[in-house]
């Protein structure tokens, strides 16, 4: 498994600012957390997409960081803890 972070450098409440990846042996991603700046987490799991790669999933103006597994897992927990999505804001 290789773990990534990617964070881009806007203030679009809408759009996330960090993504955490989990990708399998072939850059699958099988987990992975949009964070919004309005402090909600969107935790996805048993994604069926094809290789990705976190580079050009940043773009020009984006940057990626390299994560271990214990990084990502604790990102992924916080994920099930904060609200889920904009609907977790309502109950």
């Amino acid at each position: 498994m290789q773990y990534y972070m990617i964070e881009w450098d806007h203030a679009e409440e809408d759009e996330p600012w960090r993504l955490y990846l989990e990708l399998d042996s072939r850059g699958c991603p099988r987990r992975k957390v949009e964070v919004y700046r309005v402090g909600l987490y969107q935790p996805y799991d048993d994604l069926d997409e094809p290789p990705t790669d976190p580079r050009q999933l940043a773009g020009g103006d984006g940057d990626v960081t390299d994560l271990n597994r214990m990084q990502f897992d604790d990102i992924w927990e916080q994920s099930r803890q904060m609200p889920d999505g904009f609907m977790g804001m309502f109950f």
